[in-house]
This record gives structure tokens, C-alpha cells and sequence, in this order.
């Protein structure tokens, strides 16, 4: 070992100085017209001086990872990455696999024993369905509702998730789930600025913004489900509850997930996640030659008034390393955004495994063995978008492993086999500087870094990842004052007001205060610009009480 560490440093020492030289001779030569052609690109084109051909400092890797790890003890060293076995991981408990729960459905109140499963459909079927959901619900309150007591055990197992939980708590006027279909209904009406409440509109000469006439297929509480299934504990059995006239009502362990996840997604922690990397909203991103995405133009989704780095994000070293850290290292889960598109897809980590390869042969080997100094990589596709700092380069293959979403099911247990792995792989290089430590890499489509084929031009890089911080459990205590609940028949009287205080949650979005990102608005004349203006949104984010919810889970694994 430490015969390796001299050797290291020996060839530091050389290749820094080496390094100098070719920075000075500006990386561009005759034998390499790619480097001449990157660089003239890079001074001519303002866009070229943002990531990925502006290379992130160490600084600003470093607080990226500190923000994530809520710490600067990350560990971020490749030799001691490599000597403590981190190329490998799983959580310490397996997040289970649930559903995300489809706005258009009607999210945690649709009956989902009475849809059809078929929901791969054509787009123009699946994104019109709200309106159709939505009207079936107002029939359903006016025949079915007012005879529940009426209704036979096989009829209340098949009653939506939440429909089950207003049972439980003695409310026969359904407020949470009407709420949840109101939800619905307003978002698929008004779309985007259904739930905007003021907006200082220029008097004359501007507009809303279009927002699309459909909802997204994709639309649903998955950023509730992701996250939360890591941390909940799995409900594993059916529980149930004996009502007043004597039935038994099955809470399933989907239903006990639904709300769950519904908890997990209108908390006051999706506002304090710790969040990396940013957002594409682009169906179709551009790439460069070498398959990378990158922006070209203001976002005006987003708000941006420049262009920034968002279908680019996420950078290949904070994730590494901040995977290691959290997963590999605490065993802690992380959701990230596998789709670098425009459509989400936030799915629950559950493991990693990566491998390297040397960056310029794609030979496949140890960490010693594939790691090359800089200065020897004669033809670095990516010579001009690397940190300075950086003295070695070592080529990646990931492989993030995911658990998948699932269609609510009438099943009477769940347990970590029944859950769908997903293998999703990836390839970036990380820059070594003199030390060890990891300092920067490049997204990449083959391991010898530009595309090799047609079929295979896309990094297939994740868009963003988050996880939550380590006090996540404030935002979950359940409320102290009311009584314990046995889980045998209705929860205590006492539940139905303050659970109704949950259902009726309104989150208040004021750009005046930092709460929410300005709202674009849009010129009549296109002569004139796109303004930002203060604008205040009035989110409802319906919640069910945490008490039912919490022995609910408890029932279920007893």
C-alpha cells in the first residue's frame, strides 16, 4: 500500500507539470483538430461556458456534497473508496414497491379493484381519462356513498384507499376523499394555474402562459411513494377493521401504502429536501457530438433568466459520491429521477454496483489498472471540459438499481420478493486530482467516450436525485393529545376533527417571501419580453392523519 501511495505521488508530481504544458499549448494541435474545434467552439459560443463544457469547480463539488451529506466528513477519496469495498451496496432495509398513484385516476380515492389495468393505452386515451374518472366519482357519491352501511364485506374490500380511511375515522361525509377528487378535477381543468391565487399582471399587453389541455399520464404522488417507501415500514399483512353493524372491512396493505405515500407527498418535507441537480423540461433535450445533453436556450418553464445547466444535471461526481456516501457508506436510501426527460420518474433506490474501465482503451479492469494520467490520454474527447485540478481519469460503468412502481393490487400480503428490481446503467469518468480525491467526469455513451454506434447517443444519465435529511422524522409525529386507537373497530371519536384539520391543508406559495419561483408571463407582441412577475399559489395538500396511518402499519406487521 504504501509503495502505491509513492507511486502516486511520483506520478502527481510529473503529471502536473506535464499537465501545465499542455494547458499552456491550449490542448490544440494538428494531430487532434476535435480539441481545435471544441475549443474555438467553447470562446465563440457564450452557451459553452456553463457545464458540461464549463467544468465545475472543486468548491463548488465540494458544497454540493456537503449540502447532501449535511457534513464535510463525506468520504471522497478513490483509493479508500476502493480499499473499503464501496463498489457495491443495498439500503439497509429494502424500500418496498408501490404505486404512484395517477392524478387522473383520482390519486389515493379511485376504487382501483374497478379500473381497468390496461393503463398503457393510447396518449390521447390515458391523458383525457380525468375527465371521465372524475365524472364516474359524482355518481358514485350520489349512489354508493349514502348506502355504505348497506354494503357487504366483498363490496367495502373493494372501496378506494382513502374511501376506507374516512370509514375508519367515522366521517361518512368523505371529506378527504372528496378532497382528493377536487384535486383532480381542478387540475385537470385549470391545469398549471388552477390553484393560483394572485398574480401581479402587467395592466396591459401580457397573458398567461399556455399550459397543455392534457394531464400527463405520468402525474401522480410519486414523489410521496419514492421517498417514503424507503423509510416506512412495509405493510406486510391485511388488516381488518370490524365496523358498527358488525362487518369486517380488509385495509390492504396497497391501501395502507396509498396513504402512506399521500402523507409522504403533501408533508412539509418536500419543501426541505435535500435536492441535486435540476429539472429538464424539455421532451426531446438537445446533445452534442458526444451524445451529451445540454442546454441551448432559456428555460422558460422554469423561470430561468439565463440559460442553466438543467437537462446537463446531474454532474457525474456529486453523484458518485454522494451515492457512496449515503448509500454505500449509511445505507441510507435516495430517489432519483431515472428519465433525464421531460417526464418524471422518481423511483426508490435500493442498491448500487459499479466497475471501472480504463477511459481511452474501454478495457475493463481494477481501479490501479484503469485509472490513466491525464497527461497520457493523448485524445481526450473531453480534454477541454476537465478541472484543472485533475491528474487522473478513471472510467465508470453504474449500474442503480431500482425499485419499480407497481399497479395496486387486492393482495392479502406484501414482502420484499414480491417487488421489481430494475438494473438501470449508466457510464460517466471521474477526474482525479493529485490526492485522490474526486474532483470532476463527464457523462459518457460509450466507455471510450464518443458514440459508437447508431442507437446509442444518449448518456442515459439520471436528471436529479434527493433524499431526505436526517430529521425527516419531525415532519411525521403523530398527534400527542389523542387517544390511543386499538385498530379492532372505529378509530376514537376524537380523530374525525383533527383529522379533518390534515384533509383541509392549504400550502401557501408567495414568491414575495422566497416560497415559490416567480411566474413568467407572456407579451402579446412578441416584440416585447417575457416578464417575471410576484405571484402567490394555494396549494391544497389534503394529508390523512398520521395516527391512522401509523397503526395501520403497525396492525399490518403484528
Amino acid at each position: 500500500m504504501k509503495k502505491h501511495l509513492l507511486l502516486v505521488l511520483g506520478l502527481s508530481v510529473l503529471t502536473t507539470s506535464a499537465f501545465a504544458q499542455m494547458t499552456d499549448a491550449d490542448t490544440c494541435d494538428e494531430d487532434d483538430p476535435t480539441r481545435c474545434e471544441e475549443r474555438e467552439s467553447r470562446t465563440s459560443d457564450p452557451l459553452k461556458t456553463i457545464y458540461p463544457y464549463k467544468p465545475f469547480s472543486t468548491a463548488e463539488i465540494n458544497a454540493r456534497l456537503t449540502k447532501i451529506y449535511e457534513g464535510s466528513n463525506y468520504l471522497n477519496n478513490i483509493y479508500e473508496i476502493d480499499r473499503r469495498g464501496l463498489t457495491r451496496a443495498n439500503t439497509r432495509v429494502q424500500p418496498w414497491g408501490g404505486s404512484f398513484w395517477p392524478v387522473y385516476q383520482g390519486g389515493i380515492a379511485s376504487s382501483y379493484q374497478e379500473i381497468d389495468s390496461e393503463i398503457f393505452v393510447t396518449t390521447l386515451m390515458r391523458n383525457l381519462r380525468w375527465q371521465s374518472n372524475v365524472n364516474n366519482y359524482k355518481k358514485r357519491v350520489e349512489k354508493l356513498h349514502p348506502r355504505i352501511n348497506e354494503l357487504d364485506e366483498k363490496e367495502l374490500s373493494k372501496l378506494s384507499p382513502s374511501e376506507k380511511y374516512d370509514i375508519i375515522i367515522g366521517d361518512t361525509s368523505f371529506d378527504l376523499t372528496n378532497r382528493v377528487w377536487e384535486y383532480t378535477e381542478n387540475r385537470g381543468s385549470k391545469k398549471n394555474w388552477g390553484f393560483l391565487a394572485s398574480i401581479d399582471m402587467p395592466s396591459e399587453g401580457y397573458r398567461l402562459p399556455d399550459a397543455s389541455q392534457f394531464m400527463a399520464f405520468w402525474e401522480g404522488i410519486c414523489h410521496g411513494w419514492a421517498l417514503g417507501a424507503g423509510f416506512i415500514p412495509r405493510p406486510e399483512h391485511t388488516v381488518n377493521i370490524q365496523l358498527p353493524n358488525g362487518k369486517n372491512m380488509a385495509v390492504y396493505p396497497s391501501d395502507i401504502m396509498a396513504l402512506s405515500s399521500q402523507v409522504w407527498a403533501n408533508s412539509d418535507l418536500q419543501d426541505n429536501v435535500i435536492f441535486e441537480g435540476n429539472r429538464c423540461n424539455k421532451k426531446n433535450p438537445d446533445k452534442d457530438k458526444l451524445g451529451r445533453y445540454i442546454d441551448t436556450e432559456i428555460d422558460v418553464i422554469a423561470g430561468d433568466k439565463t440559460v442553466e445547466p438543467r437537462c446537463a444535471d446531474t454532474h457525474p461526481a456529486v453523484f458518485h459520491v454522494g451515492v457512496i456516501n449515503v448509500m454505500g457508506v449509511e445505507g441510507r436510501p435516495i430517489t432519483y429521477d431515472h428519465n433525464p426527460k421531460m417526464a418524471i420518474a422518481n423511483q426508490p433506490m435500493s442498491g448500487y454496483e459499479f466497475s471501472y474501465f480504463n477511459p481511452e482503451s474501454g478495457k475493463e479492469g481494477g481501479l490501479r489498472e484503469s485509472m490513466i494520467p491525464r497527461y497520457k490520454y493523448a485524445k481526450d474527447p473531453y480534454a477541454v471540459s476537465r478541472n484543472p485540478e485533475a491528474v487522473f481519469i478513471v472510467g465508470v460503468e453504474m449500474n442503480a438499481k431500482y425499485i419499480d412502481w407497481e399497479l395496486p393490487k387486492k393482495k392479502e400480503t406484501s414482502k420484499p420478493s414480491d417487488d421489481k428490481v430494475v438494473d438501470n446503467k449508466f457510464m460517466y469518468d471521474l477526474e482525479i486530482d493529485q490526492y485522490g480525491r474526486i474532483v470532476g467526469g463527464q457523462w459518457r455513451v460509450s466507455k471510450k467516450g464518443k458514440p459508437e454506434f447508431l442507437g446509442k447517443q444518449s448518456t442515459n444519465q439520471p436528471d436529479y436525485f434527493w433524499l431526505a435529511p436526517r430529521n425527516y422524522k419531525q415532519y411525521f409525529q403523530p398527534v400527542a393529545t389523542l387517544p390511543k386507537w386499538s385498530g379492532r373497530g372505529l378509530a376514537p371519536r376524537e380523530f374525525l376533527a383533527e383529522a379533518q384539520k390534515g384533509h383541509a391543508y392549504v400550502r401557501n406559495m408567495n414568491s414575495k417571501r422566497g416560497g415559490h419561483k416567480k411566474c413568467m408571463v407572456m407579451p402579446l407582441d412578441k416584440k416585447n419580453p417575457v416578464l417575471e412577475v410576484d405571484c402567490e399559489f394555494n396549494e391544497p395538500r389534503p394529508r390523512p392523519l398520521i395516527n391512522v396511518v401509523d397503526r395501520l402499519t403497525e396492525l399490518s406487521r403484528q
